[in-house]
């Protein structure tokens, strides 16, 4: 009762604080017109870029790795900083389109947005649906030149705006922000680099499950339990797995899961063909995939890690409630298959993703 007041507390006061907020912070101090021509960004004038990506999400900087290549490959001479948090930051820590790496904290905006403003960035870009007063703040005290946001006609602290199209693939709203860089026809694949000694490590523990000639890998948890796979569903896909194939089924989830994982493969009995290994961080999961034949998850930072290895995969997805969250955030790719729950939320309430068929996976 307490949790459910204070949420109505919170979405009560939110439009007030976001309201305050951008009296405050939504201005720029200076306009640099001359950065602009016919309502896009003139490039001929431009020597550096910082990309705002401090949501922490993986999935999301996954799927934005094509830019800082695109970009390179048309301006090779272009600095690009990344504002980035948490694992995402893994995912490009060993880019090598990207010059540097500025770790964002929540509390500390102030600190790196006075490190950036001494950077003198030509142009910053921001990816928010809804920008956060401390977001906020944090734009206006990075001082670019040009700042560019998503749908901020009508702000004052953004000098450029681009569309998202709800009916299409993410990637169509980057090719957006890449047409407002000057880049036509930009290559959409995603790209992930691990560095060496993830690579050897991994070598290394494959070796120890005796190099298998074929990996099917089954992540069954999502950042929440309505998107996660529940016990019965992991048994009977990886009881399928173990009966169609000859593979080696691999499961990979969060050190909070082990009990559970080691308990399911308890019960499947086959400890020669079923594996849990112990991985330390993003970097190690993305290169153990990259070993893999077959990848089945729900509706995660999984499915993107799979696009950018090329791998052919089952992708379970809950059925869209309006947000056509499956076609934007979808794989995206010929190789992957998409399957959906069928159970549909009862209003207050969250979907299950168990509501399918596990004849509908692919091995």
């Amino acid at each position: 009762m307490i949790r459910k007041l204070n949420r109505v507390i919170q979405d009560f006061l939110r439009p007030i604080r976001l309201e305050l907020g951008r009296k405050i912070w939504d201005k720029k101090s200076e306009k640099h017109l001359e950065l602009i021509k016919n309502n896009r960004v003139d490039m001929s004038r431009v020597k550096s870029i910082l990309f705002l990506r401090y949501d922490g999400k993986i999935g999301d900087m996954v799927i934005n790795t094509l830019m800082f290549r695109e970009i390179q490959k048309r301006y090779p001479d272009i600095r690009i900083g990344v504002v980035s948090r948490g694992a995402a930051t893994d995912i490009i820590k060993f880019n090598p389109h990207i010059d540097i790496i500025y770790n964002y904290k929540k509390g500390k905006e102030s600190e790196l947005a006075s490190e950036i403003a001494k950077e003198n960035y030509d142009v910053l870009i921001d990816f928010s649906e809804m920008l956060r007063v401390n977001q906020m703040k944090f734009i206006n005290l990075c001082k670019a030149k040009i700042n560019i946001g998503l749908d901020k006609k009508d702000w004052d602290l953004f000098d450029l705006s681009y569309e998202k199209n709800y009916e299409k693939h993410i990637t169509d709203m980057y090719k957006n922000v890449l047409n407002t860089l000057g880049i036509e026809n930009p290559n959409l694949d995603y790209e992930i680099h691990t560095g060496m000694i993830v690579k050897d490590e991994i070598k290394r523990r494959l070796r120890e499950l005796g190099n298998p000639e074929s990996i099917v890998i089954l992540n069954p948890y999502a950042a929440s339990k309505h998107r996660s796979f529940n016990i019965e569903k992991i048994l009977e896909i990886s009881c399928k797995v173990l009966k169609d194939s000859k593979s080696m089924l691999i499961f990979i989830g969060e050190s909070s899961k082990k009990s559970e994982i080691e308990g399911i493969i308890e019960v499947l009995g086959d400890r020669d063909r079923v594996k849990y290994p112990t991985l330390s961080g993003i970097l190690e999961v993305v290169e153990l995939i990259k070993h893999a034949d077959y990848v089945i998850t729900p509706d995660t930072s999984i499915v993107h890690i799979g696009v950018a290895e090329k791998l052919p995969m089952t992708a379970v997805y809950r059925l869209d409630t309006g947000d056509n969250n499956s076609v934007v955030w979808g794989p995206n790719s010929p190789l992957v298959k998409q399957i959906f729950s069928k159970d549909i939320a009862a209003i207050g309430e969250e979907a299950d993703i168990n509501k399918f068929d596990i004849r509908e996976i692919g091995v």
